[in-house]
């Protein structure tokens, strides 16, 4: 890097990491008091809340971490505009978008930052978290009805209900997938309703198929009417933290895709995007870097508060823009990679083309 660069970027990460540790505080501090009536009516210990907030702090990093850079970019900015320092580039051949590189190096650095903590940090930190959630502060409203649960057990068996009644402990087109442990199919088995009993599960009107070493089907499909199979799975464990796709690692929850189009199942797009969007995630904090850089450069808001709301405002609408184009690509059939990718396609020429005609 550039000594110019070294200089903006020293000026602009104090601020981002002052802006996230506020934000962090902020957030845990009106989460504390909106639950402190539930914390004295159930009389939750000291040190259960202590673990709940300190699982929530990477799921907050994770979120709140794009909208830091994007305040942070956005008034330094300003201040660097106030202060003539766009001019004095200017006049030294630097353009606008040679001037952006040290805040996009920042938003690249916060991206690498955001995929490790999701990666690493947020699945087990959102297992814990939903589990005090439920357990401690939602008693009396834990949901009964799950629908597409998929979940794993010891055995490398794969489950795959369309809908669980975790009250009723019954299960409706309920698929397993049994493999070894070289994750080669060996038998599939799918069954209208299964209702847990205490003598295991009571499998109704299915098919079992068996499955030979490269895949084919071995043997003809045994149908039945009844099968009462013992499974090391109760219906609680479908609506456990771990059976949702947030609370996966992309490992996990790439096999997990593998594994239930194995099964037969079609339908993954809820996974395929929950996939896509782990990627995708820590790409915001360099979009918004760039974007906060942009809105406050133009020459009409340069140096007051103007380009400085206009910024916030154009990272907010982002922010929005990709969580609707993620919420459609779930529920419509368009390619996933577009619904996606195109969002931050979008702000990225935006931002480009803006810097380019900006003198």
């Amino acid at each position: 890097m550039r000594i110019l660069d070294r200089y903006v970027a020293r000026q602009l990460i104090p601020v981002w990491i002052w802006c996230l540790l506020v934000f962090i505080f902020l957030t845990c501090l009106i989460d504390l008091f909106g639950r402190l009536d539930e914390i004295l009516r159930y009389q939750i210990p000291a040190r259960q809340i202590a673990q709940y907030y300190l699982s929530f702090i990477p799921i907050v990093f994770v979120k709140a971490c794009p909208i830091a850079l994007l305040f942070s970019a956005a008034f330094i900015t300003t201040r660097l505009a106030r202060h003539q320092e766009f001019l004095a580039m200017n006049a030294s051949g630097t353009s606008l978008l040679r001037a952006s590189v040290p805040f996009l190096f920042v938003g690249w650095m916060a991206s690498v930052c955001v995929f490790a903590v999701n990666e690493y940090l947020v699945p087990r930190a959102s297992i814990v978290y939903e589990r005090i959630r439920q357990e401690s502060f939602q008693r009396s409203s834990t949901a009964h009805i799950v629908e597409n649960a998929a979940i794993m057990d010891g055995f490398n068996r794969l489950y795959h209900a369309r809908q669980v009644d975790v009250k009723a402990g019954e299960l409706r087109d309920l698929t397993i997938l049994e493999q070894d442990w070289h994750n080669r199919p060996t038998k599939s088995l799918y069954a209208q309703r299964a209702v847990y009993t205490p003598h295991g599960w009571l499998l109704l009107y299915g098919t079992i198929y068996r499955v030979g070493p490269e895949g084919s089907l071995r043997g003809i499909p045994e149908h039945f009417v009844e099968r009462l199979i013992t499974y090391p799975v109760k219906p609680r464990t479908f609506a456990e933290p771990e059976s949702k796709p947030e609370t996966m690692r992309y490992g996990q929850l790439r096999l997990m895709i593998v594994r239930l189009k194995q099964t037969g199942m079609k339908d993954v797009r809820r996974y395929a995007v929950e996939l896509g969007s782990k990627i995708t995630l820590p790409m915001l904090n360099l979009v918004v870097a760039l974007i906060g850089f942009a809105g406050s450069t133009q020459p009409q808001l340069r140096g007051n508060l103007k380009g400085l709301g206009v910024s916030l405002g154009l990272g907010i609408a982002y922010y929005v823009f990709v969580a609707v184009c993620q919420a459609i690509t779930k529920g419509f059939p368009i390619p996933i990679v577009l619904g996606l990718w195109a969002p931050h396609a979008a702000a990225v020429w935006w931002a480009v083309k803006q810097l380019q005609i900006t003198r």
